[in-house]
């Protein structure tokens, strides 16, 4: 029973299913294709989004408070325009210090440099004399103390002790005279408003003189009077000493002043203007620093500071955005960046824009690899030509770059080209003598389409696909699917 309900399903099957594919298998089952010459354009393609050519992040390089913000977010500013700036009092008083100080170096330089003036160097000669002649003051001051010194020791001469005491005698003589005039009149009740009485004491006063005198020159000096003589020889020799140095300094000045500046303070005074103009350029780099200006024309597209606050550097204050030019930046996988390079043609097919294409061109092609998605890839920048088109930054678009063409060649369909995965050879089928014959072909340009066949293959030759097989026909047919 059981073998009997097998042959009959068996039949069934076979009559169902088995038959009309066997009949239709005695059929050719490929479609075909005649190999024709053309034009053809190996392409790479790549997404990404619109990006501007030019945005530039601004900030303060110094730290202060923000006392004018100049523009709006959606301004357009001019290359050089001022956008803000901080509180730049000190900073200002800080360069004029320094030029100040540049100014009094330069002129300590042109007056090193400069040759002496004739005035100048006389001048300087009438101090090595006056100074000179100083010295010889001294010297002169130092002999007389000398010898009034060495007078305390000797006591008076011959001829002076002759007039001491002469002198002494006439006072003498005098005196008796007007004693006597004196005793004449002494009676008298007004005797002091007489002439007498002055006479007799105006000659007692130069006895006491004349005598004392006398007395004094044959006493010996005594030690305040030596002490003395001695504190003006030693005044004398400082004096002396004191006199020589300016008369050295003078004649240093002198021959300095003829000589000129010598080297070593050349140096100095040109490493001090050099100095002197650092520091100017640093206040000067200081207040710029404290102002930002617009360094390209473009879209103010942020402003990140407020007036009267800190500005801070932790994030842009100003960001401009040049909205003139755009670019695209994409990436292309290490196969195919192998065939890109700067200057090839782009055709930019803008999501935004989908009747719309945009030509453009590779700029640049970076060096070092980015790994996306465990993928290695390169970055390729993309400048599109001017247009009328409104492109916006962040719109997505796909980049078709060209990377060869060429015209009146071999060229096959992809689909009806296989390539061995174990080789790495290509072949087709080509039709000969009705039936499909494999054939390997040499390949060259090829893009999402087609292939150039450069040997192999000529224009006229048809080409088969075979779409399936018997086998895989009944196997689609048993089980649903041909896998």
């Amino acid at each position: 029973m059981l073998v009997a309900v097998a042959a009959t399903a068996g039949w069934w099957v076979y009559d169902r299913y088995l038959a009309p594919i066997q009949a239709q298998s005695d059929e050719p089952t490929y479609e075909t294709v005649v190999v024709q010459r053309g034009a053809i354009a190996s392409t790479v393609s790549a997404t990404g989004s619109i990006e501007p050519e030019d945005q530039v992040s601004l900030l303060f390089r110094s730290a202060g408070m923000v006392a004018e913000v100049l523009v709006d977010v959606g301004q357009f500013v001019e290359q050089g325009q001022l956008l803000a700036q901080l509180e730049t009092t000190e900073l200002t008083l800080a360069l004029a210090n320094a030029k100040v100080a540049h100014e009094i170096a330069a002129a300590q330089l042109a007056k090193l440099e400069t040759p002496p003036d004739w005035m100048d160097v006389a001048a300087a000669q009438a101090a090595v004399e006056v100074a000179q002649a100083a010295v010889a003051s001294a010297e002169a001051s130092l002999a007389s103390a000398q010898a009034s010194y060495r007078n305390l020791f000797a006591g008076p001469t011959s001829a002076q002790q002759v007039i001491n005491e002469a002198q002494l005698r006439q006072s003498e003589i005098a005196l008796k005279q007007a004693q006597e005039a004196y005793n004449k009149v002494k009676d008298q009740p007004d005797i002091g408003m007489m002439p007498q009485s002055q006479q007799l004491e105006q000659a007692t006063v130069n006895y006491e003189v004349a005598k004392a005198q006398v007395e004094k020159t044959v006493e010996p000096a005594n030690q305040a009077q030596q002490a003395q003589g001695l504190t003006q020889i030693a005044q004398a020799q400082s004096s002396i000493r004191q006199a020589q140095v300016q008369v050295v300094n003078a004649r240093n000045n002198l021959d300095d002043l003829i000589a000129g500046p010598v080297a070593e303070d050349l140096t100095i005074a040109r490493a001090q203007v050099r100095q002197a103009q650092l520091n100017v350029l640093q206040a000067e780099n200081a207040l710029a620093n404290a102002r930002l200006v617009a360094p390209i024309a473009g879209v103010v597209s942020e402003v990140n500071v407020k007036l009267a606050e800190l500005a801070a550097n932790t994030r842009p204050a100003v960001v401009l955005t040049d909205l003139s030019r755009f670019q695209l930046t994409v990436l292309v996988d290490e196969i195919d960046v192998r065939q890109v390079a700067v200057g090839q043609s782009v055709r930019l097919s803008v999501d935004a824009l989908p009747d719309i294409t945009i030509l453009g061109q590779v700029t640049e092609i970076a060096p070092v690899s980015s790994i996306v998605n465990n993928v290695v890839a390169y970055a390729v920048t993309v400048v599109p030509e001017e247009t009328d088109q409104p492109l916006r930054v962040g719109m997505s678009a796909t980049a078709v770059i060209t990377t060869a063409d060429v015209d009146d060649v071999v060229l096959a369909p992809n689909r009806f080209i296989t390539i061995d995965r174990d080789s790495g050879e290509a072949y087709v089928f080509k039709m000969v003598d009705g039936s499909p014959a494999r054939q390997q072909v040499e390949l060259g340009l090829r893009n999402e389409r087609e292939s150039q066949i450069l040997a192999g293959l000529q224009d006229g030759d048809v080409l088969a696909f075979v779409t399936q097989s018997s086998e895989e026909q009944l196997r689609g047919a048993l089980f649903g699917g041909g896998n």
